[in-house]
């Protein structure tokens, strides 16, 4: 006799907030299965081992300790440009800065340079493992748009996002819109702009409700959920 096989069962993964499955009608086939949004982001284990202790310590928060990371190389220097800035911004006495760089990283000495000369203590971290607990122990991050942002959210850390490419737009609007963060929509409005985004945050009560906010659109647990879909279609 004729044998039939199974149609192909294929997934689609797309951890971006503010996307929907209906963005990919047409252009997949009627048998995938769309795994959309951050519920589904591919987080190491780490981050959502640390997230009850990094929700609980937000209980009261304040601001202590500023965390600024743009990744690896950051090779436009937005973190001088970010401590420039700081000069300028009304930070609570007694805060602590850390700075997270690559070892490659093109401006390092310079931003090196800069952080000797910050009024806090600031320090300088270069390949960084564990930015789980660093994450953790922070109460708000200056950070880019990837998907560093959901590390963020699933611990639950405040943050203010500086886009510095064109693909990460729509996911940052998606983070402001949710509250989830405050967004600088380009590199270079770090200077004029924010000082006074940090005062905001620093005095209105925003970490609490960000932390809020960031907190229920990553829990960590998106591999958890791939590998269960992916175990279903064995079946």
């Amino acid at each position: 006799g004729v044998q039939t096989c199974a149609l192909p069962i294929y997934l689609l993964l797309d951890q971006n907030l503010g996307r929907k499955a209906a963005d990919y009608d047409g252009l997949v086939p009627e048998t995938c299965s769309r795994l959309i949004g951050p519920q589904f982001a591919l987080l190491r284990p780490e981050f959502a081992a640390m997230r009850d202790y990094s929700l609980a310590r937000r209980a009261t928060p304040a601001l202590k300790r500023l965390l600024i990371s743009m990744g690896g190389v950051d090779r436009h220097n937005a973190t001088g440009e970010i401590l420039e800035a700081l000069v300028k911004c009304s930070l609570p006495d007694g805060c602590r800065i850390v700075i997270v760089m690559g070892q490659h990283a093109p401006w390092l000495a310079s931003v090196r340079q800069l952080a000797e000369k910050l009024p806090w203590r600031t320090e300088l971290l270069v390949n960084m493992a564990d930015m789980a607990s660093l994450m953790a122990e922070s109460d708000l991050a200056i950070g880019g748009a990837g998907a560093t942002a959901w590390e963020r959210c699933c611990l639950g850390l405040p943050s203010i996002v500086v886009v510095l490419a064109d693909n990460q737009r729509s996911g940052a609007a998606a983070l402001q819109q949710c509250r989830a963060a405050s967004v600088l929509m380009e590199r270079e409005l770090i200077t004029s702009e924010l000082p006074a985004l940090i005062s905001r945050i620093a005095e209105s009560g925003n970490l609490q409700s960000m932390h809020a906010a960031g907190s229920r659109v990553c829990d960590g647990d998106g591999v958890g959920r791939v590998i269960n879909r992916l175990a279903a279609c064995d079946d």
